[in-house]
């Protein structure tokens, strides 16, 4: 039996009316059992605008919010109450349940750190984000949970998210590559050399050696491992070309008439291009390495995020992915 959803109703820009929409979708589709933390009559006062029976949630009544700009040691201290720690520590007591949070990135991973707790074994936690790109979805990991690595916590990672992509995604053996500034062993810097070595001589993966930035978009790798710090910088520097490339596509199709009338024979194939390159359709990122289910969803989530939040938290829960990189962890 699957424990519970626990979703973060006040985090992100469009809290909480975005979030409860989005649950309501969650729970028409997947029915789940859903609880809600946050300012009980702000959810209360959502809930009536958006005409949805709260009666299919539970709801835990918060009194502190947590700001995007909130450092999370200051969250561990003085937000106690917030929907953030709260719900964290909610997880922690029912670690085969699941958080959802579009809030505050850092304090998500501090509040789960602390309530919930690593995987025995664990080095360190990190994000694995998909990206929709080349003919599979690619998983990059970290990408922004550990901005200072060693090379063990980089062979972790590497097992992590072979086992997340397996099954979350449901492709079997993937390959795994190390981002680097070169293909040949012996590139990079001392992290790269020594976590390559590593990499090579782990048997429990498909390693398939070093890969550029650009071979990313080849499909050269199913999972992308590397530091947090690089991580996120790959992964916001792929947001912002896909919102110029999308941006630059839509000025020349409708700078002329020729180009309008291009546009419009277009359209559906446009239109599926940008569905696959949308965030909101893959839900969320996987804190990996906790002992329980965290989905950190962007801060611009708006409902349809948040649905498919839930959805990869159900499927996490369904595949027992927790359960399987605790067992294989200290391997």
């Amino acid at each position: 039996m699957s424990g519970p959803i626990i979703i973060d109703a006040m985090g992100g820009d469009f809290a909480p009316l975005e979030i409860i929409k989005g649950a309501y979708d969650a729970y028409l589709k997947y029915s789940p059992e859903i609880v809600l933390v946050g300012n009980k009559d702000k959810i209360e006062k959502a809930a009536q605008d958006l005409n949805i029976d709260l009666k299919v949630f539970k709801i835990e009544n918060c009194t502190q919010e947590v700001l995007m700009n909130d450092h999370p040691s200051d969250v561990i201290r003085h937000k106690k109450d917030s929907s953030i720690f709260v719900g964290t520590k909610i997880l922690s007591e029912n670690p085969d349940g699941a958080f959802v949070s579009a809030g505050n990135t850092g304090a998500v991973m501090a509040s789960a750190l602390l309530n919930a707790k690593r995987l025995e074994g664990v080095l360190r936690p990190a994000i694995a984000v998909v990206l929709p790109i080349a003919d599979k979805p690619v998983i990059i990991i970290d990408a922004g949970a550990n901005s200072d690595c060693k090379p063990q916590y980089l062979k972790q990672f590497a097992l992590m998210g072979k086992i997340y992509y397996e099954n979350i995604l449901n492709i079997s053996n993937p390959k795994i590559g190390l981002l680097n500034v070169g293909g040949e062993e012996g590139k990079g810097n001392e992290l790269s050399i020594q976590a390559y070595d590593l990499l090579k001589g782990f048997k429990e993966i498909n390693f398939c050696g070093n890969i550029e930035g650009r071979e990313l978009f080849e499909g050269a790798a199913h999972v992308v491992v590397c530091d947090g710090f690089t991580g996120n910088v790959l992964l916001k520097s792929v947001e912002g070309l896909a919102g110029l490339f999308f941006s630059e596509i839509r000025q020349i199709l409708i700078s002329n008439f020729t180009s309008k009338l291009c546009a419009a024979i277009l359209k559906k194939p446009f239109k599926n291009m940008k569905k696959k390159f949308d965030y909101e359709e893959y839900g969320g990122a996987f804190l990996v390495g906790v002992n329980g289910i965290v989905i950190i969803s962007h801060g611009s989530s708006k409902a349809k995020a948040i649905t498919n939040a839930v959805r990869v938290a159900v499927e996490g829960q369904k595949s027992r992915v927790i359960e399987k990189i605790a067992a294989e962890i200290n391997i």
